[in-house]
């Protein structure tokens, strides 16, 4: 079998690699790399201006485009096109995998072979996401790509999450639902036992994923003498509300227990969560969040909101913990019941490590995949 996959701006440096839908196909090829198949994937890239080929394992290869220098939708619809014609007549795949949907859906005019089966990822719901954006142009973009999604998505969908397949009238679609793969690493990191009541957040900083929730949480606590750390990783999108999270951290004495690291390599996530005790999310809205699957196969405590396709991760109060995201008194309640709590920390990490194990390797994941792929050519 030989699957060609496209992607938008591929990091060249998977190193570099931050999270999001980058994250969850280098993870997947990971797992691909155990696997008797040949893949090629197609990344477009703004930064380059001619092609640059990296063999990724024996059976993988990368092939990074120049995206061109029109807006995306243009350069997708005339240049990612051609050139995925190009790829497809050299490479002559017998799948097509969309490794996100949006704009990348418009190189679908190359007009190739019929008999070639395409198929789309969908890791996110385009304007459920919309009605959580502030910035009028982010709203804007994301309307855009519901639109691309609903009039130009293959016929053969995977949903990472049934919140997401629920969320699509799919008919006269073929779907199935496998979650992203998480990178085998996170499953070897040392398990920590007992608790110093380190809480960490990792990801975009933005009002979709609240913050400012967390923080109230911290300082109801500080004032019952209860006394939490939060490392913070991740950059923010939204200059007001940097200044929302920023001022609360000021304004309520917290700089003392928080710590804000920006933008970090995936090693160093590793390095801090491995110090870190609980993960804490509190989103208004998720698809099936990569960082909870992580955090879950690092054996550490996730408390997060009941939203999206999180309560698909997490049975409450066995392999995590639920809250509902406008109630302070919730989340306020779970972390009093996890501090200085080394018995129930301990249970709870190793029963989520243990479904982590079952749902997000990435050889499973990957082998999920390959039979789908194998089940459309029957």
């Amino acid at each position: 079998m030989r699957v060609l996959i496209v992607i938008p701006a591929f990091p060249l440096e998977i190193a570099a690699i931050k999270g999001g839908v980058n994250s969850a196909l280098s993870n997947l090829l990971k797992g691909f790399s155990g696997i008797p198949i040949k893949i090629r994937v197609v990344s477009f890239n703004r930064e380059i201006a001619k092609p640059v080929i990296k063999r990724y394992s024996d059976n993988i290869s990368i092939h990074y485009m120049p995206e061109g220098k029109l807006p995306h939708v243009l350069n997708f619809l005339f240049n990612g096109s051609v050139i995925l014609k190009q790829h497809i007549k050299e490479f002559e795949p017998s799948i097509l995998h969309y490794a996100m949907s949006g704009y990348i859906l418009l190189s679908k005019f190359f007009k190739g072979n019929a008999s070639i089966k395409q198929i789309v990822t969908i890791h996110g719901v385009p304007f459920a996401e919309a009605k959580t954006k502030i910035n009028l142009k982010e709203k804007l973009v994301y309307y855009t790509n519901g639109i691309v999604e609903t009039f130009f998505c293959p016929k053969n969908i995977i949903h990472i999450s049934s919140y997401s397949a629920g969320q699509y009238k799919n008919k006269n679609k073929t779907t199935t639902i496998i979650p992203n793969a998480v990178d085998p690493v996170y499953f070897t990191l040392p398990v920590k036992f007992g608790t110093n009541n380190k809480l960490i957040y990792i990801g975009s900083i933005e009002a979709r994923k609240n913050l400012i929730h967390i923080l109230k949480a911290v300082k109801v606590l500080m004032d019952k003498n209860i006394f939490f750390t939060l490392s913070i990783l991740g950059g923010f999108t939204d200059e007001i509300y940097k200044k929302e999270v920023l001022g609360f951290i000021e304004n309520n004495n917290l700089k003392n227990v928080i710590t804000l690291y920006g933008w970090t390599s995936q090693q160093e996530v590793q390095t801090v969560l491995v110090q870190s005790d609980i993960l804490v999310l509190s989103s208004f809205q998720e698809t099936l969040p990569m960082v909870i699957a992580e955090s879950m196969s690092a054996a550490k405590v996730v408390v997060c909101t009941a939203v999206g396709g999180v309560p698909e991760m997490i049975n409450n109060e066995k392999d995590g913990f639920l809250f509902n995201s406008n109630n302070i008194d919730n989340i306020v309640f779970i972390l009093e019941k996890l501090y200085h709590n080394d018995s129930l920390i301990r249970q709870i990490q190793l029963t989520a490590r243990n479904r982590a194990v079952l749902n997000y390797h990435c050889e499973i994941v990957a082998k999920k995949t390959l039979q789908f792929y194998q089940s459309l050519q029957n």
